[in-house]
């Protein structure tokens, strides 16, 4: 099942995976969206539900599976007229997978899939967006190759998307310079929490060494 690391807290911080149905789980994309809501707070079927925007039978079928590989918890049984209403929590903050406990060629998997669904996500929510904007422009890059991007409609309306894609020409000091940057607003702007007046933004942020693709 999943091993504790730690026993200071009723609830532990962090805990180490190596159960193949919790495993399993965590490297679902589907799995660790059921999981959300309940490494955040305490929740009955309903609430989770709303807050993972997931219908309430799928989410049971995930709750059901979440349960029997030990990554949650019923924490409090609410009475009520005909059946009760149990309260779900997940029994860490954080779970650890170690890499001898992933299934060969799960990790990459992993990754790529939840690459692939950020992208697709950040994709459609600039095409949607570009109703502010008459079309793209294609026109040379100083820095050489080419640019690409939007051809805004009206200089003195503000576009809700920021886009940028690129290569880019740095000493090691730079790249290291930039790679902090990025994490800063990572790091101010990423771990914002939900409150009245905000709206969900998609946010892509990265910069690696360029390497051809393999043939």
């Amino acid at each position: 099942m999943v091993d504790t690391l730690s026993n200071e807290t009723e609830r532990l911080t962090s805990r180490e995976v190596r159960d193949h149905l919790a495993v399993d789980l965590l490297m679902s994309l589907k799995g660790t969206k059921a999981l959300v809501p309940f490494l955040h707070a305490e929740h009955t079927l309903g609430s989770a539900a709303r807050e993972a925007r997931l219908p309430a039978s799928t989410l049971a079928y995930w709750v059901g599976r979440l349960l029997r590989a030990g990554l949650i918890e019923v924490c409090e049984v609410r009475p009520r007229a005909g059946k009760a209403i149990p309260v779900y929590r997940a029994t860490a903050e954080e779970f650890i997978i170690p890499l001898d406990a992933m299934p060969p060629g799960a990790r990459e998997e992993f990754m790529h899939g939840g690459r692939h669904q950020a992208f697709e996500t950040f994709v459609t929510s600039v095409d949607r967006s570009a109703v502010l904007n008459r079309g793209l422009y294609v026109r040379r890059d100083p820095g050489g190759g080419v640019a690409i991007g939007f051809d805004e409609a009206d200089a003195a309306t503000s576009s809700p998307v920021t886009e940028w894609w690129g290569t880019v020409h740095l000493t090691p000091d730079d790249a290291a310079e930039l790679r902090s940057r990025l994490d800063a607003l990572v790091e101010e702007y990423g771990n914002r929490p939900k409150a009245k007046g905000t709206r969900r933004y998609v946010m892509v942020v990265g910069v690696a060494p360029h390497h051809e693709r393999r043939p």
